[in-house]
């Protein structure tokens, strides 16, 4: 048992021995260690029912709490929380776990349990924009605590390789060709990315003529292509007189073609950021289940959830649960996003068997995946009860509107690794303490480290705004800082050389027992993190560890001192959290910096 496990149930003991009754006993880490390593507000929730002062109650179970070596002082302050402050005994034997138990990291909440999570999904056809990279690396980050959880996880990928953005690139790409006066033959000479940013050109061309509504011809020729393409995946589609177009065209195969090179392109970017996904599905994979799924569904068969409505299939999604009425096969027999989207949940489970399926997605389509999953709890309950979708919210830039990288109002992903590892450059050279050689070899790990604890360090829901400046300095709350506190501890150890490191029982100075107390809670914030899906709360520990450090760093002389062996040890287990923190954050380290 934990020692916040203890201190749970010896509460329980003590409040129903004084007679109160409370449903829920809450023991948290404070967010201010001045106020205690941990803390409870059971007088406070006490005190609704029973009607009394809960400074009164606080107080009362104060004086019944039982002796525990490793608990020091328990206070009691205003309005009526009770803090509880860790013995040095028990500092000592956290230093001790972490250096002598290989695995003290490991946390078994979750063993047995199978996770899939879905996350990326960018659009073949269009730009992996700055959205793409902020999915990928929240979900890569989502994938690891639940890892540290032990939970086996299935990293998923879905990507929409059918649709009008695939129609719209065609389209636009033909025009194009005939434009620039070149050929399919030539572009495929090109270099991959010179490549995939001609499609993300055509895309916009394509997207502006369609929804440019004077130009009747392009809509209806975008229309065509996509019944087209989608009938290269759907058997049961009808054939359409201007089918023999399009085959005099090859369109099929410049859309096989095109469609690798972006999978290919993206896959250099999921080799950058550090992701490898397990299963890879395909919206064209999904479409003839999609359809038969609904089709059988219509009302007066199966679960007659469905209902045409003027040639097309649609949900009627219940008001009174905030839900609105969605097309599932439109006017033309093509199967929706929605429809796509019930076929994946199925083929999900089919493939992986889940106890678990997380989505992460844009903000914009949480309305359509609520009434996803009411049509998905209709068709198969238990399925949809293992559902969990989050939202996120825009990546922006400051002055955005200046960036020489946007296509339409789009930034790439790209841009934003290169423009950062960039500046992370600057930044190296500018400073003197590195040469050519040694920037090259970590730029690129420095400034993920920047996008990633810039993106993971704010609650996933809310807006980001990304600061070229700031994300990258290597001084307050920014990730090459955290690598920095990191080689720090790296270089002190190294300096040390042969010194033996003393993990005995020592008197704690105020510096030293501070970086113990904020050691001794690093499980409980990464259990409490990965529970909650929130890489943010982990992210402000390892901040306030990393500022816990510097301060013992520069109060105490470590090399220097008497007690060097000994302090050696604080700096050795510093370094094992922190690397183990970044880590399940999807950030790698530098060793020195």
């Amino acid at each position: 048992m934990d020692i916040k496990e203890s201190v749970l149930r010896s509460l329980e003991k003590v409040s129903n021995n004084l007679g109160f009754s409370i449903n829920e006993i809450k023991v948290e880490i404070p967010s201010d260690f001045t106020h205690g390593d941990l803390t409870s507000n059971i007088a406070m929730q006490v005190a609704k029912s029973v009607g009394r002062n809960p400074m009164d109650i606080a107080n009362e179970i104060l004086s019944a709490f039982p002796k525990d070596e490793n608990i020091e002082k328990v206070e009691v302050i205003k309005p009526g929380f009770i803090n509880f402050f860790f013995s040095q005994k028990y500092l000592l034997s956290v230093l001790n776990d972490v250096n002598s138990n290989t695995e003290y990291f490991k946390l078994d909440v979750l063993t047995g349990k199978k996770y899939i999570i879905e996350y990326t999904d960018p659009n073949p056809f269009k730009i992996f924009h700055i959205g793409h990279l902020y999915t990928n690396i929240v979900g890569e980050s989502f994938a690891r605590l639940v890892e540290a959880l032990g939970a086996s996880v299935v990293r998923a990928n879905y990507q929409g390789d059918v649709g009008l953005h695939v129609a719209k690139t065609i389209w636009g790409l033909l025009k194009m060709f005939e434009r620039d006066s070149i050929s399919f033959e030539e572009l495929k000479e090109r270099d991959l990315v010179d490549r995939v940013r001609y499609l993300g050109d055509a895309y916009m061309l394509g997207f502006n003529m369609y929804d440019d509504e004077k130009d009747k011809i392009a809509i209806k020729e975008i229309k065509e292509l996509n019944y087209y393409i989608f009938s290269l995946h759907i058997p049961s589609l009808e054939r359409k007189e201007y089918f023999n177009k399009y085959e005099q065209l090859n369109i099929k195969d410049m859309y096989f073609e095109e469609r690798d090179w972006c999978l290919e392109y993206f896959e250099r970017i999921y080799a950058r950021t550090g992701t490898k996904f397990d299963n890879y599905f395909l919206e064209s994979e999904m479409g003839q289940k999609g359809l038969d799924i609904v089709k059988e569904n219509i009302v007066g068969k199966g679960k007659g959830i469905f209902k045409e409505s003027e040639g097309s299939v649609i949900y009627k999604g219940d008001p009174n649960k905030g839900l609105h009425t969605r097309v599932f096969i439109n006017s033309e027999g093509l199967p929706t996003y929605e429809a796509k989207e019930l076929a994946l949940a199925f083929k999900k489970y089919e493939d992986i068997h889940f106890d678990h399926s997380v989505i992460i997605t844009a903000n914009e389509q949480t309305p359509y995946f609520k009434v996803v999953f009411d049509a998905l709890s209709q068709l198969s309950p238990e399925i949809a009860s293992k559902y969990l979708h989050f939202d996120h919210g825009m990546v922006k830039l400051p002055n955005e509107e200046k960036m020489s990288s946007r296509k339409g109002k789009i930034i790439e992903g790209e841009w934003l690794l290169n423009e950062t590892k960039t500046t992370v450059e600057k930044s190296m050279l500018e400073s003197g303490r590195w040469d050519g050689q040694d920037i090259s070899q970590v730029s690129d790990t420095i400034g993920l480290s920047a996008i990633k604890y810039s993106f993971l360090k704010v609650s996933v829901g809310k807006d980001v705004v990304f600061d070229f400046s700031k994300a990258t300095s290597f001084d307050g709350d920014t990730g090459p800082y955290l690598l920095y506190v990191y080689a720090r501890c790296n270089s002190i150890l190294s300096e040390a050389g042969d010194l033996k490191v003393d993990f005995g029982n020592k008197e704690l100075d105020v510096y030293s027992k501070e970086l113990l107390r904020s050691i001794s809670k690093y499980k409980s914030m990464l259990l409490s993190s990965a529970l909650s899906y929130s890489p943010n709360t982990l992210c402000t520990y390892l901040f306030d560890l990393g500022k816990t450090f510097n301060t013992f760093y520069q109060n105490v002389k470590v090399l220097e001192s008497d007690n060097s062996a000994f302090l050696l040890s604080l700096v050795s287990v510093t370094s094992k959290v922190m690397k183990h923190g970044l880590n399940v954050l999807g950030i790698n380290i530098v060793e020195r910096m």
